[in-house]
């Protein structure tokens, strides 16, 4: 059976991080799972809308970054 994918995430979320100067990758071993990293900084968010506020929290702390939803 195909594992999920969830595409809104990777286009509003990875896409406005990468626009922003984030680096953002896919995990090598899970690829649900995104590497995002600035300024040598690295979080592992699993590719989802539920760590969508604690990776908000993340990079508002962290970066003073704000994600705006589209």
């Amino acid at each position: 059976m195909a594992k999920h994918f969830n595409r809104k995430f990777v286009n509003e979320i990875i896409g406005c991080l990468k626009k922003n100067g984030f680096t953002c990758e896919p995990l090598k071993t899970n690829k649900n799972k995104y590497i995002i990293s600035r300024d040598g900084i690295d979080i592992i968010v699993h590719s989802g809308m539920s760590c969508y506020h604690p990776l908000r929290r993340h990079l508002k702390s962290t970066y003073n970054f704000d994600i705006e939803m589209v």
